[in-house]
């Protein structure tokens, strides 16, 4: 993909804030589609995450569900011992086999100071978690726009997303970049017709990368330090660098995050309600709950076959994407 051998661009901003600056950090998040946080999450938070990965998760040989290519796969490490599949929806783990691991990373992502600001963010008494990733080695995301994939039922560009750096993040360790005011100079880019996700993926990664083009934008990517958190809306175009290739580590999760009484709008096609359990007083959402036996099955029978898992999932997704949009898109408004 062209867009991960984009030289590392940047332009003058000042996008970061103290934790308790809400009113200029949440004027700042209007107005540029983006804001940082410095120091949100502790030193000891981020140090248990990364203790649990070394001594949970590395040695594991329990398939998980990675981010990249939404397959069970083990554990894959590259030449320089970093994990090359990022996890996806650290709340879904087996706490048998990932607990502490688990429970770490959602101590960070549910923490009283992340659920202060995402309701800051979001104009909401309070948020729920419904989607999360880790990642250690860089891992490369094409440019893009998370309401294509998921967002509000009650609004589109009404979740917040964040990146929570876990260790000082290095400029050639595939920062995180996004593109100032494409939240609102953009049109949402419909998950419909030849962009729909089953279908055309590709065809929709070309159609984010015109426009960056067309309108000149440059990414921008904030160095973030160890406690950092960089949230997002979720319209704002955004993706994150290839590695410099000399090993260096992006030690981080991501978290999106709705308004409790929201619904989160999948695929811009169907409301998809999760069965909920509660972290530090915040809601979680599960979509493919480990610690439920049937899942289990999924997961093991995926891992062995999967091939045949990802036609089946393919048809499943073709079929979804060209159902009518019906009561879902009926309850949707756009941004603006």
């Amino acid at each position: 993909m062209n867009e991960l051998l984009t030289p590392f661009a940047t332009r003058p901003l000042d996008n970061s804030f103290a934790p308790d600056e809400y009113q200029d950090a949440r004027a700042f998040y209007d107005r540029e589609g983006f804001v940082v946080i410095r120091g949100l999450i502790t030193r000891n938070a981020c140090a248990a995450v990364r203790d649990a990965l070394a001594q949970e998760v590395r040695p594991s040989r329990v398939p998980i569900l990675r981010q990249q290519n939404m397959k069970y796969e083990r554990n894959r490490f590259g030449e320089h011992g970093l994990l090359e599949n990022p996890i996806f929806n650290v709340q879904d783990l087996d706490d048998r086999s990932h607990g502490a691991f688990r429970r770490a990373a959602l101590q960070a992502l549910t923490g009283e100071a992340v659920a202060r600001w995402t309701a800051c963010l979001l104009a909401a008494p309070a948020t729920k978690l419904i989607q999360s990733m880790f990642f250690e080695a860089p891992a490369g995301t094409w440019a893009h726009q998370d309401s294509y994939y998921q967002d509000s039922a009650t609004g589109l560009g009404q979740c917040v997303a964040g990146w929570f750096a876990l260790e000082d993040i290095e400029e050639d360790a595939g920062r995180f970049y996004v593109c100032p005011r494409s939240h609102k100079a953009l049109a949402v880019i419909r998950n419909e017709g030849a962009l729909d996700f089953a279908l055309g993926h590709d065809v929709y990664k070309t159609v984010v990368q015109e426009a960056i083009a067309a309108h000149g934008w440059q990414l921008h990517a904030p160095a973030l330090k160890q406690g950092d958190v960089l949230f997002w809306n979720s319209l704002t175009v955004h993706g994150s660098f290839a590695g410099g290739g000399r090993g260096a580590s992006r030690t981080s999760l991501t978290a999106h995050y709705l308004a409790d009484e929201d619904e989160m709008l999948q695929f811009h096609t169907r409301i998809r309600r999760q069965k909920m359990v509660t972290y530090n007083g915040m809601r979680v959402g599960l979509l493919h709950d480990q610690s439920r036996l049937r899942n289990r099955l999924v997961r093991d029978a995926a891992f062995r076959f999967p091939r045949a898992y990802a036609l089946a999932r393919r048809a499943a997704l073709t079929a979804l994407l060209r159902l009518p949009r019906g009561k879902a898109s009926a309850v949707v408004r756009d941004a603006g």
